[in-house]
């Protein structure tokens, strides 16, 4: 099983956000002890465990930037992880990274004290390739690649996947692409099945293509905005057991 994955792509909107919630949740179900990691300047992940980001004193960029005890930083969540969130403060963090020595190192420095008291730790990154996606790249030991079944969120998986490559030779070399993820997939449309046959044709057997399918549902983004995870929301919708299966095959190793 992977002890970081960054859950990353260069599009916003394919499900970065529900994935790492989901994923979390049905880990944290299983018995595991589960970090999350908000590295979004939008907050997304933060709102979804039920926190006001512009409320908080104390946000991952304090950790980044002002070398700030992981403790001040975790909050509890409703789905059994524990999070560290995000504001639009750590935007600031983008630019004030550039001079920095061993700048994409910071986020492994503030997670390295406490690593050991997870079985994983998963980071939800900003729809860029900067250097917050870069501290996560680096600190990560494996990569899960959301892709929203349609055309545009398809052509994006070359971009991420060259940075990753990038990031493979000259920074971490123990970096692995755990596969592709479908998600939003609109079982009505015949472009939803074109788009997932064209990700297989395209990007296999180099990158694996999991069969593991999210498909589209408004109770994710409900159960976001309750602070909940879909298993408490709305737990018998198929894009449910897709993470449920998601889970299970981190921790068999199948992944």
């Amino acid at each position: 099983m992977y002890e970081c994955i960054a859950v990353a792509s260069q599009k916003g909107g394919v499900g970065k956000t529900t994935t790492v919630v989901n994923l979390a949740a049905s880990l944290a179900a299983m018995g595991k002890r589960v970090l999350v990691v908000d590295l979004d300047p939008q907050g997304g992940l933060t709102l979804a465990s039920g926190l006001e980001p512009d409320a908080l004193e104390k946000t991952v960029y304090d950790g980044l930037m002002k070398g700030y005890e992981i403790g001040a930083l975790l909050h509890k969540t409703s789905f059994g992880a524990d999070l560290i969130p995000a504001n639009v403060d750590l935007a600031l963090a983008e630019i004030e990274l550039v001079n920095l020595f061993a700048r994409e190192r910071r986020l492994a420095a503030v997670l390295a004290g406490i690593r050991d008291q997870y079985d994983t730790i998963i980071i939800d990154c900003q729809p860029s390739l900067g250097l917050l996606t870069l501290n996560a790249m680096v600190v990560a030991d494996g990569v899960l690649i959301p892709v929203a079944c349609e055309y545009l969120a398809m052509r994006a998986v070359k971009g991420i996947l060259t940075f990753i490559k990038k990031v493979q030779g000259q920074a971490n070399s123990q970096l692995k692409v755990i596969g592709l993820l479908p998600t939003m997939f609109d079982k009505r449309t015949r472009h939803a099945q074109e788009t997932f046959d064209q990700l297989k044709k395209e990007f296999e057997p180099k990158v694996r293509v999991l069969n593991t399918i999210v498909y589209r549902s408004i109770r994710f983004a409900e159960a976001a905005a309750s602070g909940e995870s879909i298993f408490t929301y709305a737990q018998n919708i198929p894009g449910a057991e897709a993470y449920r299966e998601l889970a299970k095959a981190l921790v068999r190793g199948e992944l």
